[in-house]
């Protein structure tokens, strides 16, 4: 299972430190919005390259399985450190620490099989927890991503783990 409390930590951390070396200077006025954007733009990523998204079917792609796997991960891992950042952001890190218990009842769902619904699904939790202030949609939200990721995309926990912990 996750350690998502380990995981919270060091994407917190290494966007503080990404922060404190950045010529940039960060704007604390909208940096939720900008954090909820860079979400909003990883899930369009993450949909793109999983390819279950297109409106014309291409019989003819031709698709390396670990390429595309890795891709998956690289994407899935991405959306994770940000959902770790709005949820310190707007104080929510509690949110975020799904039990042992409640990872296994997430994780045994069956797979969607129309991914549509669930991604829409997410994005409209996401701009609840944003607009309405809404913690239960953003828990919704994190429960469903982090379902369609390692269920329906059928992603390892520890590949994503070990990704996750490689890359930052």
């Amino acid at each position: 299972m996750f350690n998502y409390e380990k995981m919270l930590k060091k994407s917190i951390d290494n966007f503080r430190l990404s922060e404190q070396n950045s010529n940039f200077t960060v704007n604390k006025n909208n940096r939720l919005q900008k954090a909820y954007i860079n979400l909003d733009v990883s899930l369009a990523q993450f949909a793109k390259d999983s390819k279950r998204f297109n409106l014309l079917s291409d019989s003819n792609m031709n698709i390396d399985i670990i390429d595309y796997k890795n891709i998956m991960i690289k994407d899935f891992t991405e959306s994770m450190k940000l959902f770790f950042l709005v949820a310190n952001l707007k104080n929510w890190n509690h949110l975020i620490i799904i039990s042992e218990d409640e990872q296994k009842k997430i994780f045994k769902n069956n797979a969607d099989n129309e991914f549509s619904n669930v991604y829409l699904v997410i994005k409209k939790m996401l701009i609840n927890s944003l607009f309405n202030h809404s913690e239960k949609d953003f828990t919704y939200a994190w429960k469903i991503f982090n379902k369609f990721g390692i269920v329906d995309m059928n992603l390892n926990i520890r590949d994503v783990s070990k990704d996750f912990f490689n890359k930052n």
